[in-house]
Order: C-alpha cells, then sequence, then structure tokens
C-alpha cells in the first residue's frame, strides 16, 4: 500500500512539477520581455518551455501507449510482455498495476492449459469411443479409442463416419441426448455389438453432442463361454452318474445270463427266442451307454482346455506347419492352398500348440465346404489391420455360410455336419479367449468365407 501510495504520488508530483515549471518559464518570458532589455535569454526561456513541455507530451503519451497494448495483450492472449522495468523507470503506479495484471492473467491462462491436458490425458486413457460434434456436424473432439474403431486418423466432420458405415453415420445424427441404443454393426469385416449414448450441453453459446461407443461383444462373448461351461458341468455330473452304473450293470447282467463255451453263448431256462432279444436288448444298452460316455467324453473338454504357455510364435512356420500336416488330404482332393504374411517375420505372443489346435479346426471346415467345388482353394493369411492387431484368416471359396447360422456357429453343440460334434469352433472361440483375442467369421454366399484370429 505504502509503495503504491508513493508511486500514486510520485506520478502526481511528476505532472506537477512539470506544469508548475511551464508557468513559472512563462512569467519568465513575459517579464524579461517587458521589463528588461535580455531578449537572448528569453528565446532560450521559450527554447526551454517547448522541451519541457514535448517531454511531457511524451510521459504522458507512454502511459496511454502502455495502456493500449496491455489492452491488445489481453485481447491476443499474448501475456509475455513485461512492464517491471517501465514501473522503476518511471516511478509511477501505472507499470506495477499493469504487471499485476499480466502476472494474474499468465497464472489463469497456466491453470487452463493445465486443466485441458489433465482433462484430455484422461479422454485419451478411456477405452471407450468418445465424439463431440456440433450442429452443423463439424467434429470438435475425437479421442484415441474413436480413431482406432473407424480406423482413421483423422475425424474433421460426422460425414467422415459416412465413409465407414452409412447407417452409423444416421443413427449418430439422430440419436437424442440421454438416450441408449444397442446396434449391430460390421466395421473392417468383424462383426460388432456397440452401446451408443448420447448426452448434450450448451457452451458459449453453441450447443454439442458427446456421443459415446462401447464394443461389448467381447463382454458378451465371455458371459456367453461361462454360461455354456456352467451347463456342461452340470450335464456331465448328471450324465456320468446314470451313464456309469447302467453300463456297469448291463455288463453285470450279461456276464449272469451268458457263459462261453466252446465260442458259443448259451442261456439257462429261456427260450431261443427270449435269448436272441435279451442279447440284443443288452447289447444295445452297453453300446449306447458306452456312446454317452464317450459323449460326455467329448463335450467336457470345452471345460479343461490346457492353461496356454505363452512365446513368441513366427506365425510363417506355424502356417507352414499346419500346411504340411494337411497336405495330403489338399493333394488328394485338389485344394490349391497359399500363405501368405506380411511382412514376413509377423510373429505373435502365443501357445504355439493351441493356436496350431484352433487352425487344423479351420482348416478341416475348409475342406468340407469345398467338396462340391470346382475349383477349390484354401488361403492361409497374416496382416496388421488398421487398428495395429495381428490377424490370421483362414480364407476358402466355397459356397459360404447360410445367413441364419452365422451367429449360431460358435454355440456349443451346434453343428452343420452330419457327423460333427459341434464343439470345435466353440473350443477354438475359448482358446483365443484365452489368448486375449477374438475370432470372428465374415461369409458372402457363392464367393467366400473368412475366419479371422485377431490378436
Amino acid at each position: 500500500m505504502l509503495k503504491m501510495s508513493y508511486q500514486k504520488l510520485g506520478f502526481r508530483m511528476y505532472i506537477m512539477i512539470r506544469l508548475l515549471l511551464l508557468i513559472l518559464i512563462g512569467y519568465a518570458i513575459v517579464w524579461i520581455l517587458t521589463q528588461t532589455h535580455f531578449w537572448l535569454v528569453s528565446f532560450w526561456l521559450i527554447l526551454l518551455s517547448v522541451v519541457l513541455f514535448i517531454e511531457l507530451l511524451h510521459y504522458i503519451e507512454k502511459s496511454h501507449k502502455e495502456m493500449r497494448n496491455l489492452v491488445i495483450a489481453i485481447r491476443e492472449g499474448d501475456f509475455s510482455n513485461t512492464y517491471r522495468q517501465v514501473s522503476y523507470r518511471s516511478g509511477n503506479m501505472l507499470g506495477e498495476t499493469f504487471e499485476a495484471l499480466l502476472t494474474m492473467y499468465q497464472r489463469l491462462r497456466q491453470e487452463k492449459e493445465s486443466h485441458h491436458l489433465y482433462l484430455q490425458n484422461m479422454v485419451e486413457h478411456v477405452n471407450i469411443a468418445l465424439l463431440c460434434f456440433d450442429q452443423q456436424g463439424k467434429m470438435q473432439m475425437a479421442n484415441k479409442a474413436a480413431h482406432q474403431l473407424f480406423a482413421k486418423p483423422y475425424l474433421k466432420h460426422l460425414d467422415d463416419i459416412k465413409e465407414v458405415d452409412a447407417e452409423l453415420h444416421q443413427t449418430l445424427q439422430k440419436v437424442a441426448a440421454g438416450e441408449k441404443l444397442l446396434i449391430k454393426i460390421l466395421l473392417h469385416q468383424q462383426l460388432m455389438h456397440l452401446s451408443l449414448q448420447a448426452t448434450e450441453f450448451k457452451m458459449l453459446g453453441e450447443y454439442y453432442k458427446l456421443v459415446s461407443l462401447q464394443d461389448f461383444k467381447n463382454e458378451l462373448e465371455e458371459q456367453e463361454i461361462d454360461s455354456w461351461q456352467k451347463l456342461i458341468r452340470v450335464l456331465s455330473h448328471e450324465i456320468m452318474n446314470s451313464v456309469i452304473p447302467i453300463s456297469n450293470l448291463s455288463a453285470m447282467v450279461k456276464q449272469t445270463l451268458f457263459s462261453q463255451e466252446e465260442g458259443s453263448l448259451s442261456f439257462h431256462d429261456i427260450s431261443a427266442e427270449d435269448r436272441v432279444d435279451l442279447q440284443e436288448s443288452l447289447q444295445t444298452i452297453e453300446e449306447r451307454c458306452n456312446g454317452l460316455v464317450s459323449f460326455v467324453k467329448a463335450y467336457r473338454s470345452l471345460t479343461q482346455i490346457a492353461i496356454p504357455h505363452f512365446r513368441s510364435v513366427s506365425i510363417h512356420q506355424l502356417l507352414e506347419r499346419v500346411y504340411t500336416l494337411f497336405r495330403p488330404d489338399l493333394l488328394r482332393q485338389r485344394i490349391q492352398c497359399s500363405i501368405q504374411v506380411t511382412p514376413d517375420h509377423l510373429s505373435i505372443k502365443a501357445d504355439f500348440e493351441l493356436i496350431e489346435q484352433v487352425l487344423i479346426n479351420l482348416i478341416s471346415n475348409a475342406i468340407d465346404a469345398l467338396a462340391d467345388c470346382p475349383q477349390p482353394e484354401i488361403t492361409l493369411k497374416a496382416i496388421k489391420n488398421a487398428q495395429n492387431q495381428t490377424l490370421i484368416q483362414v480364407i476358402d471359396n466355397g459356397p459360404g455360410i447360410e445367413d441364419e447360422w452365422g451367429e449360431q456357429i460358435f454355440i456349443p453343440f451346434f453343428t452343420t455336419k452330419k457327423n460333427g460334434s459341434g464343439i470345435g469352433l466353440s473350443l477354438s472361440r475359448q482358446i483365443m479367449r484365452l489368448h486375449k483375442g477374438t475370432i470372428t467369421m465374415h461369409t458372402q454366399a457363392g464367393r467366400e468365407t473368412i475366419f479371422s484370429l485377431i490378436f
């Protein structure tokens, strides 16, 4: 307070002293011109008064210029200038006031930038796609998850999403604030289940819409697999409890009723016709029980997958090995098979044997699908997709898969083959889940079917 009062007093004294000097010099000039003959002295006094007047104007204009510069700096957001030297040099309060204002605005700007950076890092860290756009569709914000979802490094307008999926573009335009939608779309040959939720807000007189898109397909698959595993455990327990006693009992009855003599069976006190019926019935019971036991053991494998042992796996080496296993079948059925790995050194962290088992299931299915194809072809392909994920694909040019079967082929027990068990694809999906990946199917009727392992 004392410093500001001193500066305020100094500014006033500076003006008052110069005004007083100008008045005194004016009186001196008049007195010399009227009362004396020293004309040359009056000339020098007039020159001194002009210099004092110009210096006073310069001092006042300098203060106005500093005020103008401060206003421009605030308007342009430029807080790099300093007025501390001006304050010390002039000894007035204006420079100190300027410096205080600039310091305050610099601090506010730093806090604003820090908060913006903090919120930006939080938004980028979220693994949910976030889009914010205005009423004209101009994109104000799209986080990293959104760029990965749409495989676009830049999203400047909502129309950019139309190139990815026109139906999703319309949905984003029409979704109302507070509305939550569950939609299915095909992005990059992958079926995605998206949970879409929107909110609207007003900022600086403009309305904005914030939309979140989350792919919950993996969560659905995980819950579905867990449910099937629980069901299989119950079925295994109940069927085994029933089948094993029946099997043992039928074998015991058969042993009691029949005796082995000279390579033939003979009954005691039972007619020949009854003996035949009884023998056939017991034989059927035993065979059926053994079949049920084999059935349960096969499906119980769905809940007893080995724990993966991860290591670096060369995809080219993996595909070459699987191709070698199927080479006799491929040659016998005249199926052309090619391997495409881009880049050639592509590798993954995986359990070699488990992924090999998945590929064996997929290639075996592809061979069966090409049974009636005139020019059968299978392509084993490995690439990096737009999301920097590694894809291993098994592609065949067979008749494709019926649309109504597309959502069911990964369900345990479901099969389109006469002698199929219905566990191959379900088991493959569980193995991919253990690898933190997924398996998808894309088909075009009469052209091709693509099974993709996504790591």
